[in-house]
């Protein structure tokens, strides 16, 4: 169903600075009491299209019903879940500091695979390959389909996350804006006092995607966002009708969705952050809907250098800055940190307003009836996945070992998260391809005969680890895939919470080996790293 009217571009008000003279817009939840507990984190569920959805919202306790307050989405990444999301990117840590509702919606996990679960969002062509560009990945992945897929017919098998509706049918394009995302946005409003003119998006690796989408698609709703580790696939590239402010927030060593090149680490194909900004065959570009000219120039945070931080603003833009944000880390919340993380994220859009937005989704010009969800219940016990791992596959060896007591001759020492790691080279059967055929299955959820070796140094009984085979070498600036450099890591289930993985997660480990987030595409797992005397001076998630 369309929700919106096609009226024209210059029709439309885009972003502008938050100033002293900000009139709040009341929602039509204002003068209502909150059904949300203040001052702690409350879990919610509702139905869209007979689909029960799940969220999370954390009021601030200074909340006043009759005083609009302006509200951030932070969409979680593939496989983490809203509580997982919530300790780790750092949104609810301010809400109360900088007085603003914090709401973490959980993507479906319709995927029977026991490796799951696979907490998911159907955005930027995740679901709609072969698109315009062709397939969005290099090898086949039938584990990936999901069961709102009913059946995945794309050849080779790329599509990868669920294909409930959650903004478009599709998850992408701008016909029949819907879902399970705007029926939230309208749901909150009618609930909570909420300032319609600052409403924001953020969100980690496919909840970064989420973010993209969501100013893509309703534009007239959000005043600015910043999404972590995000990209749209090859072809789907898109920018908003108006100006919409943007932080583009990568790591340097992120492989897993990259911001320089656009051939993953796992095989799939995105768009580098030069081609959102600029754009290419298939969009605009965002600069031109935010009108921005002249060259780059530092863009100053409260957070510069941390972590070794830096951000740019790409000229100066009349309807919104457009900034692209760098540090030293990989696929992972900036900093590793949800201090940072959180801190970051929420200052560049708090900075934001959008002043013509009426709420629904609407303005004068361009009116949308609300469509709230339905059966709506709060304070529901969470019932949330975990990642599992039914059984163990490695036998005692000589790989996957501490650098500091030396690799084997078939392995290279490999920065990994914020450690090392020695890491089995893998060839390419055929390096003169582009992309080059290589002599393993990259990525994958879950053990397969993939090409890796199956043995494991100081492996603790009754281990449950895992190789896998990706892109990765120790040079950053360059094109891992295309440059057929490929390993073997060690796969662990990250089931703690926040940015530490877990004693647990830890213990599946070889030796003193840690397991850290940052190199999968599978935000509920990560790699086996070591942090010895050896290793370059970085710091180790604690």
């Amino acid at each position: 169903m369309k929700f919106y009217l096609a009226l024209p571009a210059a029709c439309l008000s885009s972003s502008v600075l938050m100033g002293p003279d900000h009139v709040p817009r009341k929602s039509s939840g204002c003068g209502k009491a909150s059904p949300y507990p203040l001052g702690q984190s409350t879990v919610a569920t509702g139905t869209y299209a007979g689909v029960e959805r799940t969220w999370r919202v954390y009021v601030p306790k200074s909340y006043d019903p009759n005083h609009p307050l302006p509200v951030i989405f932070d969409h979680p990444g593939w496989g983490d879940s809203a509580k997982s999301e919530t300790a780790g990117a750092g949104l609810e840590l301010y809400a109360d500091q900088r007085n603003y509702i914090a709401v973490t919606p959980q993507g479906m996990d319709d995927n029977t695979s026991p490796w799951g679960p696979w907490y998911s969002w159907n955005t930027v062509g995740s679901t709609q390959s072969p698109g315009p560009a062709g397939p969005t990945c290099t090898q086949n992945f039938p584990e990936y389909c999901y069961t709102s897929c009913k059946e995945c017919t794309d050849t080779p098998q790329c599509d990868w996350t669920t294909c409930d509706e959650d903004i478009t049918p599709t998850g992408t394009g701008t016909a029949d804006v819907g879902g399970f995302l705007p029926g939230l946005w309208d749901t909150l409003e009618q609930q909570l006092c909420v300032d319609t003119a600052r409403e924001y998006a953020t969100g980690c690796s496919n909840g970064g995607m989420m973010a993209y989408q969501s100013a893509v698609d309703m534009p007239e709703r959000l005043a600015a966002i910043a999404p972590v580790c995000g990209s749209f696939h090859a072809g789907f590239t898109m920018a908003p009708r108006i100006g919409v402010p943007l932080m583009d927030i990568h790591g340097t060593a992120d492989t897993t969705v990259p911001a320089n090149v656009s051939l993953s680490g796992d095989g799939y194909y995105y768009t580098p952050t030069e081609e959102i900004f600029f754009g290419n065959e298939y969009s605009g570009g965002w600069a031109k809907a935010n009108q921005c000219s002249g060259g780059g120039k530092v863009y100053p945070t409260s957070y510069d250098g941390q972590k070794q931080l830096w951000c740019v603003a790409e000229g100066d833009c009349a309807k919104g800055d457009l900034v692209r944000c760098s540090w030293k880390g990989g696929h992972n919340w900036y900093g590793n940190k949800a201090e940072l993380n959180g801190g970051l994220t929420s200052e560049f859009v708090l900075k934001w307003t959008k002043p013509t937005h009426l709420g629904n989704g609407s303005t004068s010009e361009r009116p949308r009836a609300a469509r709230p969800l339905a059966n709506v219940r709060v304070g529901v016990v969470a019932e949330e996945r975990r990642a599992e791992f039914p059984y163990a596959t490695l036998t005692a060896g000589g790989h996957y070992g501490d650098p500091d007591v030396g690799c084997q001759p078939d392995e290279d020492s490999i920065d990994a998260g914020t450690g090392r790691v020695c890491a089995p080279k893998i060839n390419a059967s055929d390096a003169n391809a582009r992309p080059p055929t290589p002599a393993c299955m990259v990525g994958g959820v879950g053990p397969s005969e993939n090409g890796c070796p199956t043995t494991a140094a100081n492996l603790p009984a009754g281990s449950k680890s895992w190789p896998i085979c990706i892109a990765k070498g120790n040079v950053t600036d360059t094109d891992p895939y295309n440059d057929a450099d490929f390993h073997c890591l060690l796969v662990c289930p990250c089931i703690g919470e926040g940015d530490d993985c877990g004693e647990a997660a830890h213990a599946q480990c070889p030796g003193a080996s840690r397991c850290e987030r940052g190199e999968l595409r599978n935000r509920a797992q990560g790699v086996c790293t070591y942090h010895g005397t050896g290793s370059q001076p970085r710091d180790v998630v604690v």
